[in-house]
């Protein structure tokens, strides 16, 4: 008999995420593909989302993205030494997506919208100078 008030619910459904990067990759513009070749076997062991790192073009090819250079090219144009970001080019990436949801794996981007290091130069900018008492 169940206390007053309290139903029994069936538990909720419980998802994991797995975070499909790490700093120390190689830099081989080979990510992309390389997960899209894991994603089933992913699926089977029980992951239902991938965490996959800042997509967008870093400083150099060897740029983790946390260091943006253009937050709109995935890797499709020919800049700061080449096509592709550190983990590969846009096509990879949207093929390695496309496998993903074709498993039921849900990709969830980490986009890095504040850091702008990877500029080609120093921007002057005006600050006010704020006292830290």
């Amino acid at each position: 008999m169940e206390p007053p008030g309290v139903s029994r619910q069936p538990t909720p459904v419980n998802y994991t995420m797995f975070q499909a990067f790490e700093w120390y990759i190689p830099a081989d513009q080979k990510h992309w593909v390389r997960l899209r070749e894991a994603v089933a076997g992913l699926k089977a062991t029980g992951i239902d989302n991938l965490w996959i790192p800042p997509a967008c073009k870093g400083s150099s090819q060897q740029g983790n993205g946390y260091d943006v250079y253009d937050l709109y090219d995935l890797g499709e144009f020919d800049q700061k030494g080449g096509v592709s970001t550190k983990w590969g080019t846009k096509d990879d990436l949207v093929r390695m997506v496309q496998e993903a949801q074709d498993v039921g794996i849900g990709v969830y981007f980490d986009a890095v919208l504040n850091q702008k290091a990877g500029a080609d130069r120093t921007e002057q900018c005006r600050v006010i100078e704020v006292d830290p008492n």
